[in-house]
C-alpha cells in the first residue's frame, strides 16, 4: 500500500512540474511578443528620416537632404515643413502628399507624380520635374524660378502669382491653367500649350514661346516685352492693353486676336497673320508688318509713326482715324487699290 502511494505521488509531481514547465514556455513567449512590440516603434522611432517616411507615410519637418526616394510609393505622405535639398524622387508616387513649406531645392522629380498634392509655400528652385504629373496641385505662393519643366503637365492648375523666373517649360502643357500675375521673366515656353489659359497681369518680359499654342487666351495687360512667340499660335486671344514692346509676333498667328490698346512699339509682326484682329488705339510705332495678313482687322485711332507695312494689302482694312503719312507703305495694296510709293511717308 506503501509502495502505491509512492507511486502516485511521483506521478502527480512529474504532472505537476510538466504543467509548470508549460506555464512558463508561454509566459516567456508572451513576454517576447510584449518586448518585440514595444521595440517596433523604439526600431521605427531611431531609424533614419528616409526609412521612417517610408515605413510610417509621416515625417514632417524632417531632415532629407539628399535621400534617394525614387519610385518610392508616398501617396498621402505628410513632408511637410522638410528640408529635400537635393533630394532623388525619381518616378515616385506623391498623389496627394503635403509639401507644404517644405524645400526642395534641387531636387530631381523626374516622372514623379504630384497629382493633387500640397506644395503650398514649397520651394522648388533649380528643381528638375522633366515630365512630372502637376495636374490639380496645390501650387500657391510656390518658387520655381530656374526649375526644370520640360514636358510637365500642369493643366488646369492654379498658378496664379507663382514666381517662375527663367523656368524651363518648354513642350509643357498649361492648358487652362490660371497663371494670373505670375512673375515669369525669361520663362522658356517654346512649343508649350497655353490654350484656354489666364494670363492677366502676367509678367512674361524676355519669354520664348515660339511655336507655341495660346489659342483662346486671356491675357489681358500681360507684359510680353522683348518675347519671342516666333510662329506662335494665338488665335482669338485677348490682349487688351499688353505690353507688347519689341516683342516678335513673326509668322505668328493672331486671327480674331484682340489687341486693342495694346503698346506695339518696335514689335516684329512680319508675315504675322491679324486677319479678323481688332487693334483699336494701338500704339503701333516702329513696328514691322512686313507681309502681314491684315484681311477683316480693325485698325481704329491708332499711333503709325515709322510703322512698316511694305507689301499689306489694306483694301480689306476696317480703317480709322489712321494717319500713315509717316508710314512705310512701300508696295502696299492702299484701301483705294493702288500701290503704296517705296518711300517713307506719302502725299
Amino acid at each position: 500500500m506503501q509502495v502505491y502511494r509512492n507511486i502516485e505521488e511521483r506521478k502527480l509531481a512529474s504532472r505537476t512540474i510538466q504543467h509548470f514547465r508549460r506555464w512558463i514556455g508561454l509566459g516567456m513567449l508572451l513576454l517576447g511578443f510584449a518586448i518585440a512590440a514595444i521595440a517596433l516603434p523604439v526600431r521605427s522611432q531611431s531609424a533614419s528620416p528616409a526609412v521612417r517616411l517610408i515605413q510610417t507615410n509621416q515625417c514632417p519637418a524632417c531632415d532629407l537632404q539628399g535621400a534617394n526616394l525614387s519610385n518610392a510609393n508616398l501617396v498621402g505622405a505628410n513632408i511637410s515643413s522638410s528640408n529635400l535639398t537635393g533630394a532623388n524622387l525619381l518616378g515616385a508616387d506623391l498623389r496627394g502628399a503635403n509639401f507644404s513649406g517644405t524645400n526642395l531645392t534641387d531636387a530631381r522629380l523626374v516622372n514623379a507624380d504630384l497629382r493633387g498634392a500640397n506644395l503650398t509655400g514649397a520651394n522648388l528652385s533649380r528643381a528638375n520635374l522633366t515630365s512630372a504629373q502637376l495636374q490639380g496641385a496645390i501650387l500657391f505662393l510656390i518658387n520655381l524660378s530656374n526649375a526644370d519643366l520640360d514636358e510637365a503637365n500642369l493643366s488646369g492648375t492654379d498658378l496664379s502669382r507663382i514666381y517662375l523666373e527663367q523656368a524651363n517649360l518648354n513642350n509643357s502643357n498649361l492648358s487652362g491653367t490660371n497663371l494670373t500675375g505670375a512673375e515669369m521673366f525669361g520663362v522658356n515656353l517654346n512649343n508649350a500649350n497655353l490654350n484656354g489659359a489666364i494670363l492677366n497681369g502676367a509678367n512674361l518680359s524676355g519669354a520664348m514661346l515660339r511655336e507655341s499654342a495660346l489659342r483662346g487666351a486671356q491675357m489681358e495687360g500681360i507684359s510680353l516685352r522683348n518675347a519671342n512667340l516666333t510662329n506662335a499660335n494665338l488665335q482669338g486671344a485677348f490682349l487688351l492693353e499688353a505690353d507688347l514692346n519689341n516683342a516678335d509676333f513673326s509668322f505668328a498667328n493672331l486671327t480674331g486676336a484682340i489687341l486693342n490698346q495694346g503698346i506695339l512699339i518696335q514689335a516684329n509682326l512680319t508675315a504675322a497673320d491679324l486677319t479678323g484682329a481688332s487693334l483699336v488705339d494701338a500704339v503701333l510705332t516702329n513696328a514691322d508688318f512686313t507681309n502681314a495678313v491684315l484681311a477683316g482687322a480693325i485698325i481704329q485711332g491708332v499711333e503709325v509713326t515709322n510703322t512698316n507695312f511694305s507689301g499689306v494689302d489694306l483694301t480689306q482694312v476696317y480703317l480709322e482715324d489712321v494717319d500713315f503719312r509717316q508710314s512705310n507703305l512701300c508696295n502696299a495694296l492702299l484701301p483705294d487699290g493702288t500701290k503704296g510709293p517705296c518711300r517713307r511717308g506719302r502725299d
